[in-house]
C-alpha cells in the first residue's frame, strides 16, 4: 500500500492549489523534512490515504478528470482547479473508491449516533405509510450529522424503499461537507450515487433508478429549479426523500417551502444545530417527529453517565 498525502500553505490554498504527493515513511515526517528544504512559506497538511494507486497514476487520473498542474517548476506535484480544502479531498477519496481496492475507512457509529437513529427510525416505523412525513432534528455540535444522515440515508434506501434524495439548502458550503463525507467511507458509493445539478441528471435517472440511491444536490437559491429538478420532480412521491441541513437557514421561508413541496417527497428531514423553532414553525406534516440531541447529551455521554447507557451498551 501507498501513502498518499496532501498539502499546501496559506497563500496556495487561498489559490486552492494542492501538493499530492507519496510517501514510504510516516506522512508528517515527509511533510516537515519539505518544510525546511523546498517551500517559502510553513506547509498545511490537508489529508492522508492509503492506497494501492501511486501518487503519479493519482496525478494522470486527476489530468484526465481536468484539473491542472501548477508551479511549472521541480514541483510537479502542485495541482490547481479545484474550488475548496474539502473539494480535493473528496475527489482523492473517490479516486480510491475506484481504484482495484476500495482502502477508504468504514465508519462506525459512536453511541449517541447510533441512539439518535433509532429514535428516528422507531419513530418512522409508526408513521411510515403516512403520505407526508416531516422530521425536525435539532443536533448538538460535533454530533457528526453529516456522515450521520448519509447513513441514514443509506438505511431508508436498503429498508424503506426510497430510491432518491434531495439535498435542498440555502447553507452551500453544507453540500461540499456532505460530497467529502459521502465520498470520505467505503460503503456508501457502491450502492448510493451522488451528482450534481450540473450533472446530467435524466441520464443519471436513466442508469441508476432503483439500482442505487439517487443523491442530488441542490440550491434554495435556483430560480428554475421546476426545469433543473423536473425528472426528480415526477417520479412517484414515495420514492423521494429531502434532507435539509443547516436548516434554520432559510427552509423556513415562504419562497424555501414552496421550493421544497415542489419536489414533492413523502419524507422530509430537516436539521439543525440552533434556532429549531424557526425550522418547525412552517412544517405541516411535523406531528411529534423532532427529535433533540443537546450539548449536554453529549457532555453526559462523555462521561460514561448519559441515562440511556444504562440501557443500550
Amino acid at each position: 500500500m501507498n501513502k498518499i498525502y496532501i498539502y499546501t500553505n496559506e497563500t496556495y490554498r487561498e489559490k486552492n492549489w494542492y501538493k499530492i504527493g507519496e510517501t514510504s515513511r510516516l506522512v508528517d515526517d515527509r511533510i516537515k523534512e519539505q518544510d525546511t528544504t523546498s517551500n517559502p512559506e510553513p506547509l498545511l497538511k490537508v489529508g492522508e490515504f492509503v492506497s494501492i494507486l501511486s501518487d503519479t497514476e493519482i496525478h494522470k487520473i486527476l489530468l484526465s478528470m481536468g484539473f491542472l498542474k501548477t508551479r511549472d517548476d521541480a514541483n510537479r506535484e502542485w495541482f490547481k482547479g479545484f474550488n475548496s480544502t474539502d473539494e480535493v479531498i473528496s475527489v482523492i477519496n473517490e479516486i480510491i473508491s475506484k481504484s482495484g481496492e476500495d482502502t477508504r475507512p468504514t465508519y462506525e457509529p459512536r453511541f449517541y449516533q447510533y441512539v439518535v437513529k433509532e429514535m428516528f427510525l422507531d419513530k418512522l416505523n409508526i408513521i411510515k405509510n403516512d403520505k407526508y412525513i416531516d422530521f425536525a432534528l435539532e443536533l448538538a455540535p460535533r454530533f457528526g450529522k453529516t456522515i450521520w444522515s448519509i447513513d441514514l440515508i443509506k438505511s431508508l434506501y436498503d429498508d424503506y424503499g426510497y430510491r432518491v434524495c434531495v439535498l435542498p439548502t440555502y447553507f452551500l458550503s453544507s453540500l461540499t461537507s456532505f460530497k467529502k463525507e459521502f465520498n470520505q467511507f467505503n460503503g456508501y458509493s457502491e450502492e448510493m450515487v451522488y451528482i450534481t445539478t450540473d450533472d446530467d441528471i435524466d441520464a443519471v435517472i436513466k442508469e441508476n433508478y432503483g439500482k442505487k440511491m439517487i443523491i442530488i444536490e441542490s440550491s434554495l437559491h435556483m430560480n428554475n429549479h421546476n426545469d433543473k429538478l423536473k425528472s426528480i420532480i415526477d417520479l412517484p412521491s414515495e420514492d423521494k426523500v429531502c434532507f435539509m441541513d443547516e436548516a434554520d437557514f432559510g427552509t423556513h421561508r415562504e419562497k424555501s417551502q414552496d421550493f421544497i413541496r415542489d419536489i414533492g417527497a413523502k419524507l422530509n428531514v430537516y436539521m439543525t444545530g440552533t434556532a429549531i423553532e424557526k425550522v418547525t414553525n412552517p412544517l405541516e406534516n411535523l406531528g411529534d417527529n423532532v427529535i433533540r440531541w443537546s450539548y449536554t447529551d453529549m457532555l453526559l455521554v462523555k462521561s460514561g453517565e448519559h441515562p440511556l447507557q444504562k440501557y443500550l451498551v
